[in-house]
């Protein structure tokens, strides 16, 4: 699909998923050593990026590709090593290597562990149970998404974060303990705390939201 409509990909690449074309990348990757770059984040993480600029591959449909693929090992100021590897339709090189790997195949990783991590675990229930129904599940996930949007603009907005300051926290999760705390948090409130009489309806109607990028 990614070659018909001429998109640009990088999927993760592990060696239990294709065990075959895993070897003969490490084995590569042995015969080209001068193949590499170094990088140390202002944390004082280490990232060293290898690659293999054309691995061929036959898919189970007998259709020849040939593929970038990347190993980034990073390593914490702790000194703890975890490694990443992708494969890509894009040119790998010395120039654009470090380019695929964090933009592209790191932003996955993010995407993943600040997005459907956060749906799976923090209550708002996303549950492989809900796609039996393609329909039904889609709109479900509709409003999935707009609950988690509303718990991201709970989570990040200044007086909240003024408000666990106030309480000596350095973070609004520090203050609650977990994510999913602050909406049950805001029911326990809307569910108990009466509005005055004297409640200002239209003045509330003037009020927005803005968000700060920075």
């Amino acid at each position: 699909m990614c070659q018909k409509n001429h998109w640009h990909f990088g999927v993760t690449f592990k060696p239990g998923r294709t065990p075959d074309l895993w070897q003969e990348f490490q084995a590569l990757l042995k015969l080209r050593p001068e193949q590499k770059r170094t990088t140390t984040l202002p944390d004082q993480t280490r990232r060293v990026y290898r690659w293999v600029e054309q691995l061929p591959y036959l898919d189970s449909e007998k259709r020849a590709w040939t593929l970038g693929a990347i190993l980034c090992e990073e390593t914490s100021p702790t000194g703890q090593t975890t490694t990443f590897a992708w494969l890509t339709n894009l040119a790998v090189h010395r120039d654009s290597v470090m380019a695929i790997a964090d933009p592209v195949g790191r932003l996955r990783q993010k995407i993943e562990n600040e997005g459907f991590n956060v749906q799976k675990n923090s209550g708002l229930n996303l549950e492989h149970v809900f796609s039996q129904n393609w329909e039904h599940a889609k709109a479900y996930y509709y409003l999935l998404q707009l609950g988690h949007l509303l718990m991201q603009l709970l989570h990040h907005n200044s007086l909240h974060r003024a408000l666990a300051k106030q309480y000596g926290h350095k973070t609004v999760l520090t203050l609650w303990g977990a994510l999913k705390k602050i909406p049950q948090r805001l029911l326990e409130a809307l569910r108990y705390y009466f509005l005055s009489e004297t409640f200002a309806a239209q003045a509330a109607k003037a009020c927005h939201i803005s968000l700060n990028t920075s």
